[in-house]
């Protein structure tokens, strides 16, 4: 290849641009036309001043190379002319080679930066990426000056630097995070810089735009000044001797940001401050109340302390005294009850006070003996009711014997109250009207068999008198050809003598 063919070669170059990472096509054919347009331009001036340099060039050529060579600004020195660097043996023998080579690292390059390009390098990379798109703009110039090899050695230098960029974007991201939250939270609230986060928080949501730590980081950093603000006022108020308000304050800055530990410490703060302050008046309408008497505002008050302390020894303490005086004074009132039913001769309900009395304090003595002398009284009740609810019962000689008994033990209870006193009496009663002796006189027809049941067979008579026992008698009459009869003499006495008539008189 001459040298005229080169410069052709390098001259017809387009300039270097990476390929559309979301695919371009129809941009790319709509710039092919003018840029073929543009070369074929360029090459035919090219030709017309090689028409006329020509002879110049085969009078002296290193002059007029000298006098077309360009000023070279890189740091790499250029090779005489004279000479052509010789790469590695076994890989590039001409400069056709050299070009080729050269070529297929841009490609390389343009491809990694397409790729870079993809996941918003430019915003990220920084310097490195700054120097690598350089060193790839130097390569394109030297390759334009035929520094072949340096041209090659700024490619690869580009190429991995760019590589070993994106190797360390993990890298990055947690640096930047990490910048973040140290510019975010200082020991002293004031020293944060909200600005400075947001900076490193956003660079590292161009890193990974789906890091919900960065996320989170920076919805923190532009909520601080709001947060900055509320702990101020919290801080305040506090100090002016308004936790409630301070409390509000330092709620709504933890609201904000959750992870601010100065506003949680100082909500956790005031929160207890405004806790001890309850718990003490709690604790002091607790005592006042006991005081007082007035035990339920004393529990309700316990209770409230017990909420704000739980298991505090002091409310433990308090409650048991507190639970002792009000057994006591419910033990009071059962006393008072079970005594007031004694006097009323309530006996059910009086035994309903002192069982319930037992059921609070097994020990309680006077519960125990109400018990017991409360539970005889009942069934001494129980007795005298049954006795005076069927009073005939007593016309019979058992009944009436078990009657003078329950009389007799009656009358020996004491104290001997209004109640027992009138069913003694009225026993007392029963028991002498059924051991009364009344005249009888039963009256018959002489003809009639009379039968008399618990007294005896009477036979035929037309009167007989008999003395009998108050009480109900069964008589029946029976006579040959007539139908019987029956009839109930109810004898009772008061009435003087008693005249019953017994015949049969319905033949069959």
């Amino acid at each position: 290849m001459t040298e005229d063919s080169r410069r052709k070669k390098d001259i017809s170059r387009p300039a270097l641009r990476p390929p559309d990472a979301t695919g371009g096509a129809e941009q790319t054919s709509s710039r092919t036309v003018p840029l073929m347009i543009l070369a074929c331009g360029l090459l035919l001036v090219v030709a017309a001043l090689l028409i006329l340099f020509l002879p110049l060039q085969q009078d002296d050529p290193v002059i007029v190379q000298q006098t077309e060579q360009p000023d070279v600004h890189s740091v790499v020195p250029q090779p005489p002319p004279s000479s052509v660097p010789q790469p590695p043996s076994g890989q590039v023998t001409t400069n056709d080679d050299w070009v080729q080579e050269i070529d297929r690292l841009m490609e390389v390059w343009l491809q990694k930066q397409a790729e870079a390009e993809s996941v918003n390098v430019a915003t990220w990379g920084g310097d490195a990426y700054t120097g690598a798109v350089s060193l790839v703009k130097e390569c394109d110039r030297l390759l334009g000056e035929q520094q072949y090899l340096t041209a090659k050695a700024a490619c690869e230098e580009a190429i991995d630097g760019l590589g070993d960029l994106m190797a360390s974007q993990d890298d990055l991201l947690e640096s930047a995070i990490a910048a973040g939250l140290l510019t975010l939270d200082h020991d002293d609230p004031e020293q944060d810089d909200p600005e400075a986060a947001s900076g490193h928080f956003q660079r590292a949501l161009a890193l990974d735009a789906d890091d919900e730590r960065a996320v989170i980081g920076l919805h923190r950093a532009e909520q601080r000044p709001a947060v900055l603000n509320f702990l101020r006022d919290g801080l305040a108020m506090e100090n002016a001797g308004d936790p409630d308000g301070a409390l509000l304050a330092f709620t709504a800055a933890a609201e904000l940001d959750p992870e601010f530990e100065p506003a949680q410490e100082a909500q956790s703060r005031v929160r207890a401050e405004i806790a001890e302050k309850e718990f003490q008046q709690a604790m002091s309408r607790a005592l006042q109340a006991m005081s007082d008497g007035k035990l339920s505002k004393a529990r309700s008050a316990l209770q409230k302390a017990e909420s704000i302390r739980p298991g505090d020894r002091t409310v433990r303490d308090l409650k048991q005294q507190l639970a002792r005086t009000q057994l006591a004074g419910r033990l009071t009132v059962l006393r008072q009850n079970a005594e007031r039913f004694e006097h009323k001769e309530h006996w059910p309900e009086a035994l309903k006070a002192c069982n319930e009395a037992l059921s609070l304090d097994s020990h309680a003595a006077f519960a125990a003996s109400c018990k017991e002398r409360v539970s005889v009284r009942i069934d001494l009740d129980n007795r005298l009711k049954s006795i005076l609810a069927k009073p005939e019962r007593l016309f019979a000689d058992g009944p009436l014997q078990e009657a003078r008994q329950v009389l007799a033990y009656a009358s020996e209870v004491t104290p001997r109250r209004p109640i027992l006193a009138l069913q003694i009496n009225q026993i007392d009663q029963l028991i002498t009207l059924s051991e009364a002796e009344i005249e009888v006189v039963i009256r018959s027809d002489g003809l009639t068999e009379v039968v008399i049941y618990h007294v005896g067979r009477l036979g035929l008579f037309q009167e007989k008198h008999l003395v009998l026992r108050t009480g109900n008698y069964t008589a029946t009459g029976s006579r040959n050809g007539y139908r019987d009869v029956r009839q109930t003499l109810t004898v009772r006495p008061g009435s003087g003598k008693m005249v019953f008539t017994l015949r049969c008189e319905e033949p069959i």
